[in-house]
Order: C-alpha cells, then structure tokens, then sequence
C-alpha cells in the first residue's frame, strides 16, 4: 500500500514536471487540496489538483484513497474562463478527458470523459466541483462525482 501511495504522489510530481516550469505557469490558474470522490458506492478522500498549461488547458492530477484501493490518474481539459466585470475570474466551466487507475484486488486503468467548474474565492482559494464519466462499465466502474477545494499558486 505505501508503494501505491508513494508512486501515486510521484506521479502527480512528474505531471507537474511535465507541465510547465514554475516561471513560464500562469500565475493563479494552478490550485493544490483535498477532495471527496463519491462513486462506486462509496465515498473516497483524497488530493486534487489543477495546473494551468495554457490560458484555456489544464493538466488535473488527483489521487484519491478508497476502500478498495488506490484510484490515481489525470485528466487534460479544455477551460472556458468566465470573467465578472472587474476582469477576474469567477468561474471556470471545464471539459476533457482522464485517464484512471485504481488499485487493489483488480487494478483497472479506464479512460473517460470529465466535466466540471471551477470557483474562485480569493485570490487564494478555489472550489471545484466535476463529473467523472468512464467510457466503459464493463469492469463494474461507475460514474463519480468530486467536490474539492484547492489552494492557487
């Protein structure tokens, strides 16, 4: 199990490596914190995190840690900045992709479709809300839901 867990927060390491430099990252668009995956009936606590690539894409790693294993993975979205009028961002509607591997008796990688928003409470605080859809239930995956808060960087 701690192998797990190390290779999952090694992984969500590397996904930020891979991103961007800390220099060239959009400042604010990156967000770090916990999280709760309901699907599978059951309910998971973990760590989500979103880190800004581009003004409109994002890499999300996330790791959550379940009954029944490790979950670990990430997903490219596309995100729709909205502003208010003073020009900040309130909100961010997002769409994309993800890629899930979830450990345990039966490790199963799935691939599917994720949607969700992005809110910006201060210049240091996000909620996050999302829709995890898997392409395919034949391994007894269902759809989860996410809600989460994150710190901004």
């Amino acid at each position: 199990m701690k192998n797990i867990v190390l290779a999952s927060i090694l992984s969500a390491i590397a996904a930020l490596g891979m991103s961007k430099s800390a220099n060239a990252q959009i400042a604010g668009q990156s967000s770090i914190g916990p999280s709760v995956l309901f699907g599978n009936g059951q309910a998971a606590i973990g760590i989500d995190s979103k880190f800004g690539i581009s003004d409109n894409l994002s890499l999300r790693p996330f790791v959550y840690f379940a009954n029944s294993g490790t979950d670990f993975g990430t997903a490219l979205t596309y995100d729709l900045p909205l502003r208010n009028t003073d020009k900040n961002i309130v909100i961010t509607p997002f769409l994309g992709a993800s890629i899930d591997v979830s450990t345990g008796r039966n490790s199963i990688t799935t691939a599917g479709l994720v949607a969700g928003a992005d809110l910006d409470l201060s210049d240091s605080l996000r909620l996050k809300a999302s829709l995890i859809v898997p392409l395919s239930t034949d391994r007894g995956q269902t759809t989860g839901v996410t809600v989460g808060a994150g710190f901004r960087f």
